[in-house]
């Protein structure tokens, strides 16, 4: 074990913020087989053979959500080298590693986050997994736009003054700092959507354009998918309660998320019962769990928008989604794109991402065995996407 990963299990941890959440969701996960058959959960069914297999089902995931709760790992604050702040937004930079004197890094990269969950998932165990430090590894400038609190930023209050005051002040700083060499964007999932907003509005900045699970065709992946969740939710009068608040508590969000699959908070929290407490397989459950978890409010503007916007009328797929006074349809973009397509994506759906890559002319498409989280997470995460997205730039230097 590093030095670091030992100085992380020193300081104990509680957390208790997401555990009636995750209990209640593993029980209906654990019982709806009995259920749906129309019979009930009571006395009698403790005591029968299928009673005393959930019984120990869910004592397993109580020991995994228990191990969890009290596991001392905490992900380390990260010194950061701000290069650019406005409001609550601001821009980091994880400088290329590279052996040539001077230093002449291949290209820059500016990485655009989901607004939904912290960008912590592209640097998760800065030690061991991640994504942002690989590619400076590799000999690129990395710029993370970190969002910051939003419901503290008039100019991030909705999804439109984002587009249309702040990202171009961040461009601006781009095209007065940029250096002789490419500057590609990155959008990771919601970032990928705002992302090819930019391109469409700004088409003079950037060089070549990465999608990794951005959704596109908010109609595509069926009844059980998140998009569906959230029709399901606006139906349920969703968009009035966040009106009434003035912003979304995170909590409704992750509601939604887990919705979409419930038993997968049985079958996570079981396996994490059987891994070693100490292990770096363990730690980086933590640390995602915790991501997961560990969402902000978001403003009611960003997510009126996004919602009837994106979710209920399908706007971008339609090519009908307008932005400052510009129609932003995928096929105006005319840069080298790469789009990656995550095989196994339960958040967004591969046939919601892949429409994104089919409407841009010549984009280069990616269909990774991996799910959502797992391409930044997992163990073939770098074969599987990291490196395929390293010789796409290569190539098209």
């Amino acid at each position: 074990m590093s030095g670091a990963a030992k100085d992380s299990l020193l300081k104990p941890a509680i957390r208790q913020r997401p555990l009636m959440l995750h209990l209640g969701l593993a029980s209906a996960a654990l019982a709806q087989p009995r259920l749906l058959r129309g019979q009930s959960v009571g006395n009698d069914f403790w005591q029968d053979e299928e009673g005393q297999s959930t019984k120990a089902s869910m004592e397993k995931v109580v020991e995994g959500l228990r191990k969890y709760q009290m596991h001392p790992f905490e992900r380390k604050m990260q010194r950061k080298s701000i290069v650019w702040s406005d409001g609550e937004a601001r821009l980091v930079w994880f400088a290329a590693k590279t052996a040539k004197k001077p230093k002449s890094p291949k290209a820059q990269i500016l990485v655009i986050p989901s607004m939904i969950n912290g960008s912590e998932i592209l640097d998760i165990v800065p030690e061991e997994q991640s994504l942002l430090r690989w590619l400076a590894g590799e000999g690129y400038d990395v710029f993370l736009l970190e969002w910051g609190n939003m419901r503290e930023d008039e100019e991030l209050a909705d999804i439109e003054t984002a587009l249309s005051v702040k990202m171009p002040k961040l461009l601006d700083w781009f095209a007065k700092e940029k250096a002789d060499i490419p500057l590609y964007g990155l959008g990771y999932c919601m970032g990928g959507v705002l992302l090819a907003a930019m391109e469409i509005l700004h088409p003079d900045i950037l060089d070549g354009l990465i999608f990794i699970a951005t959704p596109w065709d908010f109609e595509a992946g069926g009844k059980e998918s998140f998009a569906e969740a959230i029709r399901k939710w606006v139906g349920e009068g969703g968009l009035l309660r966040v009106a009434h608040l003035d912003y979304m508590p995170n909590e409704w969000l992750q509601l939604i998320f887990a919705g979409t699959d419930p038993a997968m908070v049985a079958r996570k929290f079981s396996s994490f019962a059987d891994m070693d407490r100490d292990s770096a397989k363990a730690r980086l459950f933590v640390a995602v769990e915790d991501w997961v978890n560990g969402g902000q409010d978001l403003p009611a503007g960003i997510i009126r928008q996004a919602v009837q916007d994106w979710y209920v009328k399908n706007k971008p797929a339609q090519g009908k989604w307008r932005v400052a006074g510009k129609t932003i349809k995928a096929e105006k973009i005319k840069k080298p794109s790469f789009v990656v397509v995550p095989a196994k994506d339960r958040i967004v759906p591969p046939a919601s991402a892949r429409s994104l890559g089919k409407q841009i002319k010549g984009s280069a498409i990616l269909t990774p065995d991996c799910g959502h989280i797992s391409m930044m997470v997992s163990a073939k995460a770098k074969e599987e996407v990291w490196k395929p997205l390293n010789e796409w730039i290569s190539a098209i230097k």
